[in-house]
């Protein structure tokens, strides 16, 4: 599939999942994705949580189960951008599940509740080490990477392995070899690889405007997420 500039994408995963219901197709194709999409930072985040792996893994399947189940309830993009209210349900998402761990603890079961991150008892975020990152800070330094890796897989999608292999280290910014070798290891002119090496920023800078447009109501929210996305990679 070739990049396209976000404004061709509309409605988004985000305004689909809204309106239509998780039982209806389009709903569930939404909701699936979104869900395989960022499954890693609520995962890692459930690491910094202090669950063990095995743990923060289950966890993090039954969170996304329940909302493919449920979907999302109290959901407003009016409200912030699709990654502070899955930051919002996972936190309420560990309030159940530890007071639940309390209840069973004292010898009584407990039914967990639907996930609302409007609620007010979304526990408080704590860490061992206070110089460690604050938890919402490292939820979205791992949202950022999932992006863009989207962005990147999305581009070489675009590509045979053997170009994209060399092409990827001149699209990250992390090239050792000069160009001249790069182009030689293609059989391409140095000014020829030039040529892809724009061509495929081009695209990268497209693939990631279309990812983050999938999770912000409006095009014209889209440069603001892509800024914060930035920031958050270097947090």
């Amino acid at each position: 599939m070739s990049a396209t500039t976000a404004s061709s994408f509309t409605p988004t995963r985000w305004t689909l999942v809204l309106r239509a219901l998780p039982e209806s197709d389009e709903g569930r194709a939404a909701l699936t994705e979104l869900c395989e999409a960022y499954y890693q930072p609520v995962f890692v985040f459930l690491r910094r949580m202090g669950f063990a792996e095995d743990t923060a893994r289950d966890h993090a399947h039954s969170f996304f189960a329940h909302l493919l189940q449920r979907g999302f309830p109290g959901a407003d993009p009016a409200r912030g951008r699709f990654r502070s209210y899955l930051l919002g349900a996972v936190k309420y998402f560990v309030g159940d599940v530890l007071d639940h761990e309390r209840r069973e603890k004292r010898g009584g079961g407990a039914e967990h509740e639907s996930i609302d991150p409007s609620d007010d008892r979304s526990p408080a975020l704590a860490l061992d080490d206070p110089g460690a990152p604050a938890m919402p800070e490292v939820f979205d330094h791992e949202w950022a990477v999932a992006v863009m890796n989207r962005a990147v897989n999305t581009v070489g999608g675009q590509h045979t392995m053997e170009r994209f292999a060399t092409l990827r280290p001149w699209l990250m910014g992390d090239a050792v070899a000069s160009q001249a070798v790069s182009a030689q290891a293609l059989g391409m002119s140095e000014a020829a690889f030039k040529v892809a090496v724009h061509r495929i920023r081009k695209q990268f800078r497209e693939a990631l405007r279309h990812e983050v447009a999938q999770t912000v109501e409006a095009d014209a929210d889209i440069d603001d997420e892509l800024r914060y996305l930035c920031s958050a990679l270097v947090q």
